[in-house]
C-alpha cells in the first residue's frame, strides 16, 4: 500500500494505493494553501474536478481511469448546475457515481471522492 501525504495542513492522504486502485480523499473547493474557495457551484465543481486531475496524474493515473466517484451537494438545488460542469470533466465516458445531500465543510456547496485505476 502506497500513500501520497497531503500538503494541506490537515491530517489526511491525498490519496492511497491499494491492490492496483486509488482512493482519492474527498476535495471541496480549496486553493494550493488549504483556504476554502467558495463561488457558483459552477466554479467550485471546477476546482475540484481540477484538483482531482492534478492528484490522479501526481498519482500516475488520470480521469479517464476513474471508476467510482461519490458527490456530496449542500443543497438538491445544485444538481442541474453541478451536472453541466461534471459532464464536461470526463471525456472517455462516466464513472459510476452516488450524489448525496449533506452539510458540507467549510459553508462550501460540493465535494467529490473518486476511486480509480492506478
Amino acid at each position: 500500500m502506497k500513500r501520497y501525504t497531503s500538503t494541506l495542513p490537515y491530517p489526511f492522504a491525498r490519496a492511497v494505493e491499494a491492490n492496483g486502485f486509488l482512493f482519492l480523499s474527498g476535495q471541496v473547493s480549496m486553493n494550493a494553501e488549504g483556504e476554502p474557495l467558495h463561488g457558483s457551484i459552477q466554479a467550485q465543481t471546477l476546482t475540484i474536478m481540477n484538483n482531482i486531475a492534478e492528484t490522479l496524474q501526481a498519482c500516475g493515473s488520470s480521469v479517464d481511469k476513474v471508476i467510482k466517484a461519490t458527490v456530496w451537494l449542500s443543497d438538491m438545488a445544485h444538481f442541474q448546475a453541478f451536472n453541466e460542469v461534471y459532464r464536461t470533466c470526463f471525456p472517455a465516458g462516466f464513472p459510476a457515481r452516488t450524489t448525496v445531500i449533506s452539510q458540507l465543510a467549510f459553508g462550501l456547496d460540493v465535494e467529490i471522492e473518486v476511486q480509480a485505476l492506478a
